[in-house]
């Protein structure tokens, strides 16, 4: 039997010709331009985190080095974070741009770092609710082909699928269409950036990456909430919050993001939608946001505002200690022992001694790094931690060679640096530790290193 060609991405631009007014108002949207390469970025000095940082030129300069703005993230509707490339790995700067406050400041995650850290990974998993068409090489955990994505921001393929076969024949290969497909589905095209929970745990033998328009997430990945969820908002919560609404919980699977947001236009009803439903308004010239979806400042990321997607009526919430639960359907003992493990929460460690299978997400929370190796062979943690236990044996050529190993799928892994170095002669050391400094300048432990071997 003969087998078609698996349908591939081709870029927006093909989508173009056939759909020029949808094209020509996406293209204007936010998320259209979510990513992109660096142009220009506001000077200025200031100060985030107690460090001092100055911008000039698309360059950061602080006490210890300097680093380039490379690639953007965000459609600087909020604000901007941005990466830094070196070598073909991508990290991201310590500082973001907030436009509403027009103000730099530290990036979420970094508000209380002691030094000034640029060797955060950028992995595709993250990358890719920002930008479309990655080129992530194979056995690295960071590392990217020049350019890192085709196609800045999110593109028509992400929400419709491949489209190579649609372009080839449009009339007998069609595109999924969100708004016709089962509510899972549907919702699932918004959920793949806009879900987040509290953890993403991948099935057993399935990724994440493998999602395609048309596909229910939940036979990639288990999402896990709080059971009693807290009353704040974070930046990437709209999902979880609007679960809670009240709205969306008697409409039967007929009301979902589309409801109330045209993505192709970045145009949001209001009032209209509300209407629908609740026929009697309070007041002719009353907007119903204003009040029942009030924007609030998130928890996660500073000088941030949200729309609180869970419509706030007087509901009460129950009592009890938090406990993770499936976002859809149920959580088995292995998501719950890799949730609670990822949320550093002790009650994964009964998890973990049930959890099945125990593949080398399980064994490597289990410490058991060889038996992870075997089947990720480019596992950051299993490597660097092996090598220690190799080196506690006196092992250390063993040790050298996966610390080697972590470094070659990110050069930027501090303990392994500084742990190749400290068992290597002092000139091939030094090699290794100014190396590391070409990544991270701002580093403490790397620099006094250094300085112990003159």
């Amino acid at each position: 039997m003969l087998l078609l060609a698996t349908a591939v991405f081709v870029g927006s631009a093909v989508c173009q010709p056939c759909h020029p007014k949808i094209a020509a108002d996406y293209a204007k949207t936010p998320m259209a331009q979510s990513s992109g390469r660096v142009t220009a970025v506001p000077n200025g000095e200031f100060t985030a985190a107690n460090h001092r940082y100055r911008v000039a030129n698309n360059r950061l300069f602080f006490d210890q080095g300097e680093a380039n703005f490379d690639y953007f993230i965000g459609s600087n509707t909020a604000g901007r974070s941005y990466l830094f490339a070196r070598e073909g790995y991508l990290f991201e700067l310590p500082v973001t741009w907030y436009q509403r406050a027009s103000r730099w400041d530290a990036s979420p995650g970094y508000e209380h770092e002691a030094a000034v850290r640029l060797n955060r990974p950028v992995d595709p998993t993250c990358l890719s609710c920002h930008a479309s068409r990655l080129q992530p090489i194979y056995g690295t955990q960071n590392r990217y082909a020049d350019p890192p994505f085709i196609e800045n921001g999110i593109s028509c393929e992400r929400c419709h699928g491949p489209g190579s076969e649609h372009a080839r024949d449009p009339r007998t290969q069609a595109l999924a269409n969100p708004a016709k497909l089962p509510s899972e589905e549907r919702d699932a095209v918004c959920e793949q950036c806009h879900l987040t929970g509290e953890a993403r745990v991948e099935k057993p033998g399935r990724r994440f990456a493998e999602y395609r328009p048309g596909m229910k997430l939940s036979v990639l990945v288990t999402y896990l909430v709080w059971q009693n969820p807290p009353t704040g908002l974070k930046v990437t919560s709209h999902v979880e919050k609007l679960s809670q609404s009240l709205c969306l919980q008697k409409s039967g699977g007929k009301l979902s993001c589309s409801t109330c947001h045209d993505v192709h236009a970045n145009v949001t009803k209001g009032r209209e939608v509300c209407l629908t439903c609740h026929t009697v308004p309070h007041g002719a010239d009353e907007n119903c946001l204003t009040c029942h979806m009030p924007k609030t400042g998130t928890s996660d990321v500073a000088h941030s505002v949200v729309t609180d997607h869970s419509i706030p009526g007087k509901r009460r919430t129950a009592a009890g200690e938090p406990a993770l639960i499936a976002f859809r359907g149920t959580a088995d003992d292995r998501a719950l022992a890799l949730g609670y493990a990822e949320l550093d929460d002790p009650r994964a460690g009964e998890y973990l001694k049930r959890a099945r299978p125990a593949d080398a997400a399980v064994l490597l929370r289990l410490n058991q790094y060889e038996a992870v190796l075997r089947t990720e062979p480019s596992n950051t943690t299993a490597l660097v931690n092996l090598g220690v236990i190799h080196a506690s044996a006196g092992k250390t050529a063993d040790a050298a060679a996966l610390w080697r190993r972590a470094l070659e799928a990110n050069p930027a892994i501090e303990g392994a640096s500084l742990n190749l170095a400290k068992i290597s002669p002092p000139t091939e050391a030094r090699v290794i530790l100014r190396r590391y400094l070409t990544f991270d300048p701002g580093s403490v432990a790397v620099r006094s290193a250094l300085e112990s071997l003159r």
